[in-house]
């Protein structure tokens, strides 16, 4: 006679303790990630200072930040920003994977080498770059001088002042990048490579034909994160900007920076939070859209 099993109680099942476990993440994330989203839709929808409370007004701050020439500037100046970023960085991220996944020497070293700046502090970063970008004693004018290229004001010339900031971090991301696309690269069977060299394939064409296709899922997740990194820049820009107004802000501020600016320096707490919603909707809107064509490029096994 088959003696029906009982069933066990939730709380000493597998799912009840991996429930437990994760509640302490899930609780944080929401705290401090989704319940201030939503605290911010409702914030742009008032007047709100730093102190006191806010009353409603409703669109007014979109209607205000929609005839303001400086949201187009920062508009353009992130766009600007992520258009030269994204794919210079991932494309030079990609090519150092492909040749330290090679048998070269020190290969380690330099993966450190290349991956350190991906952890350093961005304000450090920023102040060193900002002395080395230096139009009088800086190293890169020095360097372009033993080339006999006069180097720019890159500190004080508005046409040089956002190129520099984009050189900057192109440099500090592409060893997160790179470990992630070389992490791609070492999942692609040799069998592959073999087959293709049997046919008289050459080296570029078994990168273009066998190596980006079969990555195409770890280059998917480092142009998405990289667009949203990018749309979110502010700490970099903050350090170059150095709280500094003229034309020097104008070529550099981008919407996050708008934003800090709006909160924490002209204390419009809703209006910049109007700002900070139509930067979530632009960045939405720009993933979905990745996401979108995502079957029509990225390859799954």
């Amino acid at each position: 006679m088959n003696e029906q099993k009982r069933k066990k109680p939730f709380y000493q099942t597998d799912n009840f303790w991996g429930y437990l476990f994760v509640s302490p993440l899930v609780v944080l994330m929401l705290i401090f990630s989704v319940g201030p989203i939503f605290f911010s839709f409702y914030m742009s929808l008032t007047e709100w200072k730093l102190s006191g409370v806010g009353h409603f007004i409703g669109l007014k701050n979109f209607q205000e930040l929609f005839s303001d020439d400086t949201i187009w500037l920062e508009l353009k100046n992130s766009m600007v920003y992520t258009v030269f970023k994204v794919p210079i960085g991932v494309a030079i991220s990609l090519v150092l994977a492909y040749f330290l996944n090679q048998k070269v020497p020190f290969k380690g070293m330099f993966r450190v080498i290349y991956f350190l700046p991906s952890i350093t502090m961005t304000v450090a970063i920023g102040l060193v770059w900002r002395y080395l970008f230096n139009s009088q004693y800086g190293i890169v004018n020095v360097i372009l001088g033993w080339f006999g290229i006069t180097g720019p004001f890159w500190m004080a010339d508005p046409k040089y002042f956002f190129a520099a900031i984009i050189v900057v971090a192109i440099w500090q991301g592409i060893g997160y990048d790179m470990i992630i696309l070389l992490a791609g690269l070492q999942n692609v069977p040799g069998v592959y490579y073999e087959a293709a060299r049997v046919e008289g394939a050459s080296p570029f064409q078994c990168f273009k034909s066998i190596t980006v296709p079969l990555i195409t899922p770890s280059l998917f997740f480092v142009i998405i994160m990289e667009f949203m990194n990018s749309l979110k820049v502010f700490d970099l820009i903050y350090i170059f900007i150095n709280a500094s107004f003229g034309p020097m802000e104008k070529a550099a501020r981008t919407m996050v920076y708008g934003v800090y600016q709006k909160a924490f320096v002209y204390s419009r707490m809703g209006y910049a939070s109007a700002e900070a919603v139509i930067l979530f909707v632009i960045i939405l809107a720009v993933t979905l859209i990745q996401f979108w064509g995502e079957r029509r490029w990225v390859h799954y096994d």
